[in-house]
């Protein structure tokens, strides 16, 4: 089995620990909706990946957006509440979070690379 396989496969807690790392190591995130244009008002959620590969498979039909990791951060603190879905894959549960939860993780990763 490839990694692509391998991480689309993966438990939704494992994908969610391979979201993280990833996002702080390669310093992108990948989203299903332009980050430019997020109301703060608005309860829909968000749904990110760690690679464009992942995003696109899932979404193909869907115009996915990257964003630098501090700048994803800076969006997380702005919308703390916001539900995200982490690396969901179509097919089982992913992990959804809030942004306050996220950015913690996010941050800790972030310490252990920079």
């Amino acid at each position: 089995m490839n990694r692509f396989e391998g991480l689309m496969n993966a438990h939704p807690r494992k994908r969610y620990k391979s979201f993280a790392a990833t996002a702080a190591d390669t310093e992108t995130v990948w989203l299903d909706c332009d980050p430019t244009q997020l109301v703060p008002t608005e309860p829909c959620s968000i749904s990110v990946w760690p690679e464009e590969m992942f995003a696109s498979a899932v979404c193909p039909d869907k115009a996915i957006y990257s964003i630098e990791v501090h700048e994803f951060c800076e969006l997380l603190i702005a919308n703390p509440n916001r539900l995200i879905r982490i690396f969901p894959n179509g097919k089982d549960q992913q992990v959804d979070t809030t942004a306050d939860v996220l950015l913690a993780d996010i941050k800790e990763e972030l310490d252990l690379v920079e």
